[in-house]
């Protein structure tokens, strides 16, 4: 039974009592391996000073113990000078971790002659065509109607030119993101060839002759796995000619598409994920996630525990064998490692981000990463693990040789834990390893019989076989960082969004379909309210072509942003314009996350009504605009308040730099999640903020690699 302990050595706070069962007899995938992706700034850290190139590198391979290494194929033109920077990388991974790490390979591009655009770019001449860029047309490939043996000629030409300069992949992925369009190096391939776009299936099929014994294929390496995506491709290929699996998490469905929303919530992947596992981690063929991260500009602590769930219930569930995070290092701001050549390097272009000091710096997900890394080696196989709370996500592995047990402990609570270490038969704890949200990382603390796990920490408990069980009862927390102050948080004042029965002023809001009248506002008493704005909505089926979906969009104050951010509800004061109830659809947009409406909510036909809208779906950036739309024809609305709102007396706010993403990617998905348009995001809005590219009206989602935000085409 579960019981209050109050803990001296917690310098007198409580925690709560666990306990966490192994079984090493229950085994299940073996694990491939751990790391990280070197694709984009080699330069950057080439050109760091000797010194911190090499402390770099004992950091990054030496430190992590990655086995893993995932690198791009950037063999476009038969130049091998060209990569000059990756053979350097992979010789310095590989001085320190020689055959432990595998090397991981995708393409990004096709050769420029190899494609109907002749640009390895997703543009052709500022705009983009689907058909331009994927590969060539045939009238003579054996494979098909596009140059698939061109293709695999290139691959094969590819990896004899690798192989020379050093670098031997052990692991292809002949296409990265073959579903996403982007302006980047891309080639489209649909899941099977159309008339348009080749076919990863008939890809696969000429690859797999042109290099079958050189290396070992993996795929289809989709954008995410919501909506069935990953399925989409796999259940066409010929299982025979692919040596595992592999997907990126960019999108979990169910209007999960925001990145940094889910790495704070990552039970969103648990369903898709295990829905994978069911059907394609049964065999001996591994699951490698092999690409994903925040996609934001600057890390943040909780990243540290998103990472570790993530690959907590990807190695469950998931049935992963192996996780590849997108940056092992990147330009300065990273998950893992963020590198600044010197003085004047220039981190997008714009002039915002220069870095000056030359160097490198260790961010939170390192840690997480290193966790599982460190202690875990390719061969090991995951073993069954139980808890008795759920605040507690547990996943364990057993050595290939069965001499050792690594047992990964997250606690994603807010109260400390303390846990009678298992005891598992013939094997005796050696070493603990502990990282803390806002606290000490990677750090070795006692090895004891109990172990204390403080609140948002990562524990790795290290068992060796025929060791002595530990002796020592006492345990405490050791990685509490004194230096740092939690933060207290207090309930502070409702946040009123807009009242309409003091202002008159309904100019912040605008109507972003022309079939849409202007809202107005009524002084007519209607049960005593006198003052609100009268909202005209479509009056029709939102779902059918021919209506649309209509919306009405307020804009709101920066106050009242952060109010979304921060507050749990919104309570909205309206009711139908007409005598029986509608029921509206209210969302966020503009410069927020908020990734899907709150569908049907009550505006009654015969009294207001307070309707509470649920702010879970906002992210941390609080959206600068609310959306309604409705089947109904209109609504009153006299109020809208953000309620559960709280604060922090202790929270210091980091300098941000403003940030001007007009010329960053986008990409627009449809409600069910489609990709229908990539670009620069200001060749996506127009100045109102409703959508300039060529597509069917009605509401989508804009994202960027910054936020999410709903938007509209008229």
């Amino acid at each position: 039974m579960r019981k209050y302990l109050s803990l001296t050595a917690l310098l007198a706070s409580s925690a709560l009592a666990a306990s966490v069962t192994v079984n090493p007899a229950s085994t299940a995938q073996k694990v491939t391996g751990f790391g990280g992706a070197s694709v984009y700034y080699q330069s950057w850290i080439k050109n760091l000073p000797a010194a911190d190139q090499e402390a770099l590198f004992d950091t990054a391979f030496t430190g992590l113990n990655i086995s893993l290494l995932r690198v791009g194929n950037w063999y476009q033109d038969e130049d091998i000078t060209k990569i000059q920077d990756d053979i350097d990388i992979v010789k310095a991974a590989k001085t320190r971790l020689g055959d432990h790490m595998k090397i991981q390979m995708s393409s990004w591009s096709a050769p420029a002659k190899l494609k109907p655009s002749g640009n390895l770019n997703g543009k052709v001449d500022g705009q983009k065509i689907k058909s331009q860029n994927t590969l060539k047309t045939s009238n003579s490939d054996p494979y098909g109607k596009y140059v698939y043996s061109d293709f695999a000629n290139w691959w094969k030409k590819s990896l004899k030119a690798y192989k020379a300069a050093g670098i031997s992949p052990d692991y292809v992925s002949l296409q990265n993101e073959p579903d996403m369009e982007a302006d980047y190096e891309e080639t489209l391939f649909e899941p099977t060839e159309t008339n348009e776009i080749a076919g990863y299936k008939e890809a696969l099929n000429a690859v797999y002759d042109a290099v079958k014994g050189q290396t070992k294929l993996i795929g289809p390496e989709p954008l995410g796995i919501g909506y069935s995506n990953f399925e989409k491709y796999a259940k066409e290929l010929d299982a025979n000619k692919l040596d595992g699996y592999s997907y990126h998490l960019y999108h979990a469905g169910d209007g999960n598409d925001n990145s940094g929303n889910n790495y704070l919530d990552p039970e969103n992947f648990r369903k898709p994920m295990k829905a994978i596992a069911d059907v394609y981690g049964k065999g001996d063929k591994p699951i490698i996630m092999t690409e994903f991260c925040p996609m934001l500009d600057e890390p943040r602590e909780k990243d540290m525990l998103g990472l570790a769930q993530i690959m907590q219930i990807g190695f469950t569930d998931g049935r992963l064998s192996g996780y590849i995070a997108w940056q092992l290092f990147w330009g300065y701001h990273s998950q893992m490692i963020g590198v600044c050549p010197g003085a004047g390097w220039d981190l997008d272009g714009s002039g915002k981000y220069v870095c000056d000091d030359a160097g490198f710096k260790i961010f939170p997900e390192y840690h997480a990463m290193r966790h599982y890394s460190k202690f875990v080696n390719p061969g090991a196989s995951v073993i069954a693990t139980a808890t008795d709370d759920a605040n507690l996500k547990t996943v364990a592995f057993l050595s290939a040789n069965g001499d050792s047990i690594s047992t990964i402990l997250i606690n994603t609570g807010s109260t400390a834990i303390q846990l009678d270490n298992p005891a598992i038969a013939g094997y005796g704890l050696v070493t603990a390893v502990q990282s803390k949200e806002n606290g000490l990382k990677s750090k070795n603390i006692s090895v004891a019989a109990c172990t204390v796990l403080p609140a948002r920490s990562i524990t790795t408990l290290v068992y060796k076989k025929g060791a002595a069980a530990s002796t020592v009862a006492t345990c405490k927390d050791e990685t509490s960082d004194s230096s740092y102050v939690e933060p207290i948080i207090v309930p502070t004042a409702d946040v009123v969004i807009v009242d309409y029965t003091a202002t008159t002023d309904v100019t912040t809001w605008q109507a972003m379909d022309d079939k849409l009248s202007a809202v107005t506002y009524g002084t007519t008493a209607i049960d005593g309210i006198a003052g609100y704005a009268s909202v005209p909505l479509a009056g029709c089926d939102q779902s059918e072509e021919t209506c649309g979906y209509q919306n009405q969009l307020l804009n709101i104050s920066e106050e009242g942003a952060k109010a979304l951010a921060s507050c749990s509800n919104l309570v909205i004061t309206m009711r139908s314009q007409g005598t029986s109830d509608a029921y509206v659809n209210v969302g966020g947009a503009a410069g927020g996350s908020w990734v899907d409406y709150e569908y049907g909510k009550l505006a009654a036909g015969s009294k207001w009504s307070e309707t509470k809208v649920s702010l879970k779906k906002e992210g941390e950036n609080g959206s600068t605009a609310l959306t309604f739309n409705s089947e109904s024809a209109g609504i009153y609305i006299a109020k809208i308040v953000a309620t559960g709102c709280t604060g922090s007396s202790s929270i210091k706010m980091n300098r941000r730099v403003a940030f001007n993403d007009s010329k960053t990617q986008a990409m627009i998905f449809d409600l069910n999640g489609n990709l229908v348009w990539k670009g620069i995001k200001s060749e996506a809005l127009n100045e109102n903020g409703t959508l300039k590219p060529s597509i069917r009206q009605g509401a989508y989602i804009l994202k960027t690699k910054n936020n999410a935000q709903r938007v509209f085409k008229k």
